[in-house]
């Protein structure tokens, strides 16, 4: 990387990590590379990951998320292997198969083909999931909206069991010309039933008494939502080896394949794959995701930065945000490494962030003034889809300055006025904000969250603190509803018992 070119290249994407040391000799990453014990955890990493070994040792699983999304292109790349057999079958074919399925049913209700139960073409969808199975379609449909022709379908996400969020948007909306769409890998989530049931009661009270053409389902156990009361032909299929926070490749952003149209979202999927085949061919001092998950490490252990700051300079991104939340801190939030023994620092830094120029009017003087170190990332778009190109020519501009502020400071004889610096910048840049870009961007953050985690032999795929909270919650609705516990669910402690016992006067 020299001045007269200071971006490293891959997948669509250009990374400048100047203002990540004081001299290229300092370069923190190169550093790691060297170390024998790093080398051979990442090249472990990739053989596995792509050789569908059981990575997730926890559950039990392999990772395929990179077959989902190869597994929707014509063309796969040829630098990815050509079977996932987690189980000693190929799932590829299947999950082809599935995504011509999705392509097809979203086709269908696009353009009014498919019917209600009322015979009635849609106007809108209810997407009810949560975390993975809500944040991916959503952004999707944020991030690609402003630039996909003739949207003509409205999308609802209703994530929360806060039933003020359902109430208000059932409120605008025709059941008779409304799709749910279920998306629940294990097809037992309680917000995501919860506010199902809801829905299917709306229906009947307007006298939909079996409204079975207004619901699709998406899960990785078709059995229980035919049990519920789904058909077979309106329930797709993604595998158990699919996290939830890794599932927007595939029938998961149904909602997003209906209101943007196919060809977006095979784009999306066309961005990820080129990641993947930038990831397993490219050298490691030259591998965005392996550079970034380096960087991530020295400065949160070998420099103390226990947060990173996000912040994209696009309104378009601003659920990236949220999205980066879970798959960063859902991912990297554990206390143990894979053979069980206790982590000596935490595993990765607490990820924040808001859109720019929005940010810089609000946390920003913390960064620039306050004694707190925290790591800085940057995402810009170079090209608009806006005639406005003052508009653009000031946000870039803002962008800019901004990692030069963030890293160099400015000192001044008046000490109130004066502005550190220090804090170490990533700069990444799209191209464009479409959705091979968008799908580049997101892989590359998949393979940072799972590199950081190699190196430090963690697993990157399960979420048992989840389960825990689901668990106590079991208990504690039984005792506010007066009913029996699940057998399986935690006790309520003496605090939690005398709280519900107050609320209940």
């Amino acid at each position: 990387m020299h001045a007269s070119d200071p971006w490293i290249k891959g997948a669509h994407l250009k990374l400048n990590r100047q203002r990540q040391w004081q001299s290229p000799a300092l370069d923190p990453a190169t550093g790691l590379l060297k170390q024998p014990e790093i080398y051979a955890a990442l090249s472990q990493f990739r053989a596995d990951f792509f050789g569908a070994k059981k990575i997730n040792r926890s559950e039990d699983r392999a990772a395929g998320h990179w077959a989902l999304r190869t597994s929707g292109l014509e063309g796969p790349s040829s630098a990815l292997p050509s079977q996932f057999s987690p189980n000693g079958q190929d799932l590829i074919p299947r999950m082809s198969a599935e995504h011509q399925r999705t392509r097809l049913l979203a086709d269908s209700i696009r353009t009014g083909a498919y019917k209600t139960t009322s015979g009635l073409s849609c106007t809108d969808i209810i997407h009810l999931g949560i975390g993975g199975s809500d944040t991916g379609p959503h952004l999707l449909i944020e991030a690609l909206g402003p630039i996909s022709s003739g949207l003509t379908l409205r999308a609802h996400f209703v994530p929360n069991i806060d039933g003020h969020a359902l109430a208000s948007c059932i409120a605008r909306l025709d059941p008779t010309r409304t799709l749910i769409v279920l998306a629940s890998k294990s097809f037992g989530t309680l917000e995501t039933l919860t506010n199902a049931e809801v829905c299917r009661a709306w229906m009947a009270s307007a006298g939909i008494a079996q409204p079975k053409e207004n619901f699709i389902a998406v899960t990785a156990y078709p059995d229980k939502a035919v049990a519920w009361g789904i058909g077979a032909d309106r329930i797709l299929w993604f595998d158990e080896s699919i996290g939830g926070r890794y599932s927007i490749w595939g029938p998961v952003s149904i909602t997003a394949r209906t209101v943007l149209g196919n060809p977006m979202i095979d784009d999306f999927l066309k961005g990820g794959v080129a990641m993947d085949t930038h990831f397993a061919q490219a050298k490691n001092e030259e591998n965005l995701p392996i550079l970034l998950a380096l960087t991530d490490a020295h400065n949160l252990h070998r420099r103390g930065i226990p947060s990173l700051m996000v912040s994209a300079y696009d309104s378009r991104l601003h659920l990236l945000l949220p999205y980066l939340n879970q798959l960063w801190m859902e991912s990297l939030g554990k206390g143990v490494d894979q053979a069980g023994k206790p982590l000596q620092a935490p595993a990765a830094p607490i990820l924040w962030g808001d859109v720019g120029t929005n940010a810089q009017h609000s946390f920003f003087q913390l960064l620039h003034q306050a004694a707190i170190p925290v790591a800085i990332d940057l995402i810009g778009v170079q090209y608009p889809d806006h005639p406005f190109s003052e508009n653009h020519r000031s946000l870039l501009a803002n962008l800019i300055a901004q990692a030069q502020a963030l890293a160099v400071g400015r000192p001044d004889p008046d000490p109130q006025k004066s502005c550190p610096g220090g804090h170490p910048v990533n700069l990444l840049m799209l191209e464009r904000c479409d959705g091979e870009n968008l799908g580049a961007l997101v892989a590359l953050w998949e393979y940072r969250v799972m590199c950081l985690a190699a190196i430090q032999h963690i697993n990157p795929f399960d979420q048992w603190g989840v389960a825990l909270g689901k668990s106590i919650a079991q208990a504690a609705t039984a005792a506010l509803g007066e009913t029996p516990a699940p057998s399986q669910s935690e006790t309520l402690d003496a605090i939690s018992q005398a709280i519900i016992d107050s609320l209940k006067r």
